[in-house]
């Protein structure tokens, strides 16, 4: 019989995006009550806004409650105080532009409850980053879940990371996301003035529930190539009529962080995925400071990051997959083809894709 469950927020490592929260089951055991602390976030190398998400778990199936009212610090050597605001329930955000971040440093979360009771993480520091040589990919066939609950087999684009290490050093640990993003055009046929509308999408991380991780501990390793970073399914096929980006993050973590993680994907290739009970025994970095004996649950990371991308466009398919022409296939009831309600995009850009501002870097 499967036992009660709790819910626990956990932070998916998207820096660039902010924040992606998923639902991660908890088996309910003694040593793990109601009214446990959840803490997630990541302070990175990037010059962007940096999150800390608080919640409560409160029942058995039931989803973490945002916590509310509390005093969230970051302490930069012990010294330099950043103090985080909180942008909506639950969700504490140290905007970009206020935030400095040292090579080297030593960074710790110090928090205050409504309640007076106070938790912190030990100093923890930033590594110099390690940045990935390059990214390939292919076409090939990956077992997919259908809505229907079924496994197909379906064609896919996979991604592939390769990466130069720091020569004798046996103390690197990394851990990767990766992310895409694609453009999808009007066509000049909607509008009797022949104006084009320039639409974005993606920025999601792709299999979040897949931890990819690293540890150099296996001497005279110099290089890591083809590590597989994720696949995305072709179809719908408009995702690659255009341009198309794979964007990866390579984050440099501590050993601590990596064995959080490590403990994770060891869950994850037991159960399933790590949406699937997770054991109590992986525990926070994060603790009460008047009683570490309490069970507080997620995880802090401070890590640097590099990023790297890479552009796709439609003719880079020849000889891989037939991709469909986007003027006269996907777009072909402008010439006379009944218009189809799925590919009325064409002219509104309304897709059923999570729509974007356009990147910064496109």
């Amino acid at each position: 019989m499967k036992r009660p469950v709790l819910y626990l927020i956990l932070l998916s490592l998207g820096v660039i995006s902010g924040i992606c929260s998923c639902l991660v089951e908890l088996p309910f055991e003694p040593t793990l009550k109601v009214n446990n602390l959840v803490v997630n976030g990541t302070i990175s190398n990037l010059k962007t806004d940096q999150h800390i998400l608080l919640s409560r778990t409160v029942g058995v199936s039931q989803p973490p409650i945002p916590l509310v009212g509390a005093q969230v610090r970051l302490v930069e050597n012990g010294s330099k105080v950043y103090s985080f605001l909180e942008q909506s329930a639950g969700d504490y955000v140290l905007p970009g532009d206020e935030y400095d971040p040292t090579m080297l440093a030593t960074y710790q979360i110090k928090i205050e409850l409504s309640d007076g009771n106070q938790y912190q993480s030990d100093p923890d520091i930033m590594q110099v980053p390690v940045k990935p040589d390059s990214m390939t990919w292919t076409v090939g066939i990956h077992p997919v879940i259908t809505s229907e609950g079924l496994i197909r087999n379906q064609d896919v684009v996979k991604v592939f990371a390769n990466t130069s290490l720091p020569e004798g050093r046996k103390d690197l640990f990394l851990k990767w996301d990766l992310k895409s993003y694609f453009q999808f055009t009007t066509m000049p046929e909607c509008n009797p003035f022949k104006i084009l509308s320039y639409c974005y999408y993606g920025g999601n991380s792709l299999q979040p529930e897949e931890i990819k991780i690293y540890s150099n501990l296996e001497a005279g390793v110099t290089r890591v190539q083809d590590l597989d970073m994720g696949f995305e399914n072709i179809f719908p096929e408009y995702r690659f009529v255009e341009t198309h980006y794979y964007e990866l993050y390579q984050y440099r973590i501590s050993e601590l962080a990596y064995e959080y993680f490590r403990k994770l994907r060891l869950v994850s290739e037991q159960n399933g995925t790590i949406f699937d009970p997770i054991p109590a025994s992986v525990t926070s970095n994060v603790y009460n400071v008047n009683n570490p004996k309490e069970k507080v649950l997620g995880f802090f990371l401070v890590s640097s990051v590099e990023v790297i991308r890479k552009q796709l466009v439609a003719a880079d398919f020849a000889g891989l997959y037939p991709l469909p022409d986007k003027v006269n296939n996907i777009c072909g009831w402008l010439k006379g083809i009944p218009e189809s309600v799925y590919f009325s995009a064409c002219c509104d850009c309304k897709l059923p894709e999570k729509r974007i501002p356009k990147p910064v870097w496109w």
